[in-house]
């Protein structure tokens, strides 16, 4: 019996050892090996001769070539393999354009989300102490829940920079809306007051003015946008501005710097920076201890420091915290780099800096994934398809010299140069077409077709190139470098029989598009949902207008209530989706996070909330100072049965609720109903004058309360709410999302119908001669028909039975993670998913059918 040593040593020697000692080396070393296996095991005498491989790999007997000689054959037979790919795009057209439009697709969307997902993952980078700035948030029990909030004590940022000297500076936030006037014109703006080291802490570029421009309590800051309304092409620098504050305080301060546009990836930055001194001097009250909550604390750790020496000492000032202020406990401070402020921005209530939920940027990088996958697949398969018709070039190319690697080396040439062109189509489409879109869609997200640091995105495009040429490529270069010369020249290449790969690819195509597919319509679905629900009151021919103070209120109120069109009227302090004040609530050994309104007689019919039990509020003593109106939320969060008649304490003042207001949305349907309670309006509090009229007279009164107005305040600029309005931002996004999901599932759809087309195709190139032979045997077209069809109904059914759960259960957690009120998943997303399905199938089969069907017999059986 003739044993034979292993294959892989003498394949390694053959490999490594110079052609002139191969067949010296390799007889000895079969010699010995011949002997050993007379005298001793087999096992034995396979382990030396692989020894005697290994230790003939020297330097001496390494083959060589001329590096030369080699790098210019290797050019040249790339540079063959170019022309061929070129020729052969041209010559297949059909097939290589739905390959390259396929992947150029998928590629166009995967470039764009890149670039929306690290300009995202790069907010704030252009600070150049960015490492170094930290802000201190704070957790707050509410609810049996730990809340994490913006808010900080606003002697916490001094007292730091004081007891650690690791700490360089620090940067407070107090926002305070404002009156702004200069000349004739007024506006209502948002203002902040800040530390003066703002400036030196993060780089915004300044046109005019330096960076140590607050320490003067009378100067402020201004954005370029503000310069440009306020003072068109005048020199804004050494201009003053009026600031009447809503405590009744008016100031003028001098503009001493402009600041450049932000950058597009700013997360933080405003439009009027006044000094924090200047805010203390303002006369507002308590707002100088450790009870009083600023909106932001930022601290700046000096170079070579951990922000580890600053955090022992928080519980220190958690318990002086405590101390002033019981009634907002503070569980724990922490301190969020500034590189991860923006990406848990969604978590922090009253947040000083943008950025979204990355749920929806996580399930976009998914679905890019997806898509791209789809394209890979529906690459492979038509490549395969077209090979078909290069059989006999292959067969040629094998009898002229060419191994496998050759062909294989060939047809991945190919296939890049493919993916190279579909690289290139896909950067123009996302250029010119997805990312504007993008913008259209959302503007506020001002994305521009690069990245943070230029290099990332070519870095992106070259592996993107290698990752899909390779996935894409190395299936049908493998399987088409395998044919055999002699069948294919004998014409007996079953082509296409059962290949049982491709279906596999082409169950697991649509897997991924029943999962998009599905996904997709299910947040449709939801957007839908959200778009038509009921706000919990009725907000048509609702008027509001800001007015500052008391007077301003007594005087409009006189001019418009005995208008025709006006049905009710009440004043409130705050407005309902403009922000409404949320504070901690004690009540026995937990926190109870509320919402507070405080608002006057036939409040609650002139914004025309549903009672559900009790009465509401009116202007008898005892309903100004002590009785309140909650809503459900608040009943349930105490855990009472009935709300009417009971009692609670806050502020040190006893509260008795006499009347209970269904559940209603304050802000966007993004944000969960927190407990709510209306209170009395002390007179100087009023902020916001709201009137109820007959909608069809609506326009009309605004223009009479516009005109009253000028005679009221014509120093004050004309703010007026139309209560339906309010949550026309949360719509413009709503009708986005959904713009979006409906692009995401074109796309998959395009890609499914591809990829079915290619497999299909190939299935029937491969049965045309069987289909022939049935023909001629009689076979009705519906035979043919069945055969077609029926591989597919299987794998087709397999991946929606498999991929509609997963891409229900997938899309579901993600709306649990944004929507606080998810709808139930209905049927309706599987039915139109299955029906997207079966259309895709029939308009891509009934093509191929066809062709099927009306193949001559006597052209395809002529050489058999």
């Amino acid at each position: 019996m003739k044993y034979n040593p292993p294959k892989w040593a003498d394949r390694f020697l053959r490999w490594y050892c110079s052609p002139k000692y191969i067949e010296e080396i390799e007889g000895d070393i079969y010699e010995l090996f011949e002997r050993r296996i007379e005298h001793q095991r087999l096992w034995l005498a396979k382990l030396k001769f692989i020894w005697d491989v290994l230790r003939f790999f020297r330097w001496s007997n390494i083959k060589r070539t001329n590096s030369k000689y080699t790098t210019m054959n290797r050019f040249t037979m790339f540079s063959n393999y170019l022309k061929l790919g070129m020729r052969n795009i041209r010559r297949n057209m059909v097939s290589s354009m739905i390959n390259i439009i396929g992947m150029a697709i998928a590629i166009c969307f995967a470039i764009s989300i890149f670039i929306f997902t690290d300009f995202q993952l790069n907010m704030d980078s252009f600070h150049s102490k960015g490492d170094r700035i930290y802000q201190i948030t704070n957790y707050v029990d509410q609810d049996g829940n730990e809340n994490l909030w913006s808010d900080s004590p606003i002697s916490l940022g001094p007292a730091i920079a004081e007891d650690h000297p690791s700490v360089e500076s620090f940067a407070r936030i107090e926002y305070r809306s404002s009156v702004v006037k200069y000349q004739s014109d007024v506006f209502d703006e948002l203002v902040v007051f800040t530390d003066p080291q703002f400036f030196e802490m993060f780089d915004f570029a300044m046109i005019t003015g330096n960076r140590r421009v607050l320490y003067d309590k009378s100067q402020v800051v201004i954005s370029k946008k503000m310069a440009i309304k306020y003072f068109n092409d005048e020199e804004p620098v050494g201009k003053e501005l009026t600031f009447k504050f809503m405590n009744g305080q008016k100031k003028r301060y001098m503009v001493g710097a402009v600041l450049e546009d932000y950058p597009n990836n700013a997360s933080i930055g405003f439009d009027f920076y006044l000094p924090m001194e200047s805010f203390f001097d303002l006369g507002w009250e308590n707002t100088q201890g450790w009870d009083f909550m600023t909106d932001g604390t930022f601290i700046l750790l000096k170079e070579g420091e951990s922000i580890s020496s600053v955090f022992d000492s928080f519980d220190r000032y958690k318990e002086v915290q405590h101390a002033s202020n019981p009634e907002w406990k503070i569980k724990s401070f922490e301190p969020l780099p500034l590189a991860d402020l923006s990406t848990k921005s969604y978590m922090i209530e009253g947040s000083v800096s943008g950025g979204g939920h990355p749920a929806g940027r996580v399930a976009l990088l998914i679905i890019a994934g997806f898509l791209l996958g789809m394209a890979c697949f529906n690459f492979m398969n038509i490549s395969v398809v077209s090979a078909s018709k290069r059989l006999k070039e292959i067969a040629l190319r094998k009898v002229m010299g060419s191994v496998r690697k050759d062909i294989i080396h060939q047809f991945m040439t190919e296939n890049l140069l493919k993916c190279f062109f579909a690289l290139i189509v896909g950067s123009l489409l996302s250029y010119f077409v997805l990312i504007p879109w993008f913008d259209i869609m959302v503007p506020e997200l001002d994305i521009e077709f690069r990245t943070i640091n230029p290099m990332t995105l070519v870095y992106f495009m070259v592996g993107l190139l290698f990752v899909v040429g390779i996935i894409s490529g190395a299936y049908p270069s493998f399987y088409i470098s395998k044919f055999d010369t002699i069948t294919i020249f004998k014409g007996k290449e079953k082509f296409g029989s059962k290949n049982l790969f491709s279906k596999m690819m082409l169950g697991l195509q649509f897997f991924l598009a029943v999962m998009t597919i599905v996904g997709c319509f299910i947040m449709t679905e939801q957007s839908i949902y959200l778009g038509e629900k009921d706000w919990g009151y009725d907000p048509t021919g609702t008027l509001s207008v800001y007015v500052n103070g008391p007077e301003q209120y007594e005087l409009l109120k006189n001019e418009i209530v005995n208008h025709p069109a006006v049905e009710s009227h009440t004043a409130s302090d705050l407005l309902i989706g403009r922000g409404i004040t949320k504070l901690s609530m004690e009540m026995g050994e937990k926190q109870v996070a509320v919402r507070r309104i405080s608002a006057s007689e036939d409040y609650i019919e002139t914004f025309q909330l549903r009672m559900v039990d009790g009465r509401p509020l009116t202007n008898r003593a005892e309903d100004l100072k002590g009785n309140v109106v909650v809503n459900e939320k608040f009943v349930h969060a105490m855990g009472w049965e009935s709300g009417v008649g009971q009692t609670f304490t806050l502020d040190s003042v006893q509260h008795q609720i006499v009347g209970v207001v269904q559940d209603f949305h304050y802000y966007d349907f993004f944000s969960a109903i927190d407990p709510v309670m209306i209170q009395g309006l002390e007179p100087e509090k009023v902020r916001y004058f709201t009137v109820q009229s007959d909608p069809y007279k609506l326009s009309d009164l605004e223009q009479y309360t516009r005109e009253a107005w000028l005679q009221i305040a014509p120093d004050d600029p004309f703010d007026r709410i139309f209560q339906e309005d309010v949550f026309d931002g949360f719509y413009q996004e709503n009708k986005s999302n959904i713009s979006i999901l409906m692009l995401i599932t074109g796309i998959a759809i395009v890609l499914a119908c591809l990829g079915l087309y290619g497999l299909i195709s190939f299935n029937v190139q491969g049965k045309l001669k069987e289909f022939s032979v049935r023909k001629v045997l009689g076979a009705h077209p519906k035979v043919i028909v069945r055969i077609i069809g029926k591989q597919y109904i299987w794998v087709l059914a397999i991946s929606f039975l498999i991929g509609a759960p997963l891409g229900s259960i997938g899309m579901m957690n993600l709306v649990v993670s944004i929507f606080p009120e998810p709808k139930a998943v209905s049927i309706i997303p599987f039915i139109v998913a299955m029906a997207i399905i079966l259309l895709t199938l029939i308009i891509t089969v009934a093509g191929q059918i066809k062709r099927a069907i009306n193949v001559n017999p006597a052209e395809l059986l002529r050489a058999e």
